[in-house]
């Protein structure tokens, strides 16, 4: 048997997507064509190609992903880095913790707790200041950091102070270029990040300038460019310069996708195009968002799917459905979960407890407490001989 950790999941008691949605890669390319993914079997760790073979023997006692070519690995319990060839690039011994790379650069802690940025030979080319606490993988150029600080506050007539995390951004010389006193905050994507101050959110840009002021009790992440943002209860939709270009007069919303995203009115879903005008009238209790010219859209405790249209294209037969991704989607029937193709052919039987999206030409899948990876087809990988 072979088992491997689990990324994004969807299980039978999924409730609807959040404002949010978190995502993660199941593998990453790692050189011309070459893609692997970490699995385990018999207690130690290698890396298995798309077709199932096992490239990197299981010699390690934990692997993380690749990223930019490079991999963390543990051996003997202490981290290192390995190349796609696995040849150890960044040796064990030398620090406590590594980061991935990103952008060229990975965060490491050294075992006097001194923290560090190196690059993909090893070398140190940035010194994280001691009175950091943490700092994350570059994006956009910018590093997130985040220092402890008393907070104070006022409840029930008395001052009260607790330790917390206050937050800025570093660039890659070492320098704080937005200056450490944000609540939260997030990685840069395309140049703009969202921020906490106190209980609101609003949006930076790179360097340093608010393009909203924090007074949205929530905004997500940007898709066909457009973000959602909570104004109190109703929800609408920002572009990344801060306009508010479809009012927030819905009762939920989901992210733009395909050009289209869902909206709650009067307690049913339907879909509203980039400007604001509704496309599919609404009529589904819950609806997923667009993916390959598809939707799921719940009808009476059942899910089918629609098109652009709002044609139903797949009746309301499963019990729970995803989106789709490589020309699969994940789909609940009966408890248990399964892959249909576009056309709404079962390709993979419903016989998971839970499954992740295809990414690469594979997904993960969990049946009982074993997991693995299954191909596109369902066989699952890495085909042991």
């Amino acid at each position: 048997m072979c088992t491997i950790i689990l990324n994004k999941m969807y299980f039978s008691g999924m409730s609807k997507l959040s404002l949010f949605l978190l995502s993660t890669c199941l593998s990453v390319v790692v050189g011309a064509q070459t893609i692997l993914f970490p699995i385990q079997i018999k207690d130690k760790w290698g890396y298995t190609n798309v077709q199932g073979k096992m490239v990197i023997a299981p010699m390690y006692d934990y692997a993380e992903s690749f990223y930019e070519g490079y991999a963390v690995v543990a051996l003997n319990n202490q981290p290192c880095v390995i190349n796609s060839a696995n040849m150890r690039v960044i040796d064990t011994g030398l620090y406590s913790s590594i980061q991935r790379f990103s952008e060229g650069l990975a965060k490491v802690r050294d075992y006097k707790n001194h923290q560090f940025f190196i690059d993909y030979e090893g070398n140190q080319k940035i010194v994280v200041n001691d009175a950091y606490y943490d700092a994350r993988p570059f994006h956009n150029g910018l590093s997130l950091v985040a220092q402890e600080s008393e907070i104070h506050e006022t409840k029930f007539g008395k001052d009260i102070s607790t330790l917390g995390y206050r937050f800025g951004y570093m660039n890659k010389q070492g320098e704080i270029v937005i200056p450490i006193g944000l609540d939260d905050a997030d990685d840069f994507v395309d140049g703009v990040a969202r921020y906490k101050q106190g209980t609101k959110f609003g949006l930076l840009d790179s360097n340093g300038k608010k393009i909203i002021e924090a007074k949205y009790f929530n905004i997500g992440a940007f898709h066909d460019n457009l973000a959602i943002v909570d104004a109190g209860g109703r929800y609408g939709f920002i572009n990344n310069e801060g306009k508010e270009v479809i009012k927030p007069i819905y009762e939920f919303a989901t992210d733009f996708s395909e050009g289209l995203a869902g909206v709650m009115i009067k307690g049913k879903y339907g879909f509203i195009n980039a400007d604001g005008k509704l496309i599919i009238n609404p009529e589904y209790d819950a609806v997923r968002p667009f993916s390959q010219g598809l939707a799921a859209v719940k009808v009476q405790n059942k899910w089918g799917f629609i098109d652009a249209n709002g044609k139903l294209k797949m009746g309301y037969v499963f019990d729970n459905a995803t989106m789709f991704s490589d020309d699969r989607c994940a789909i609940l029937l009966k408890r248990r979960w399964g892959f249909i193709d576009t056309t709404g052919r079962l390709v993979i039987s419903a016989e998971y407890d839970a499954v992740g999206i295809f990414k690469d030409g594979l997904a993960e899948v969990l049946r009982g407490k074993v997991s693995a990876y299954v191909n596109k087809n369902g066989t699952v990988i890495p085909i042991l001989r």
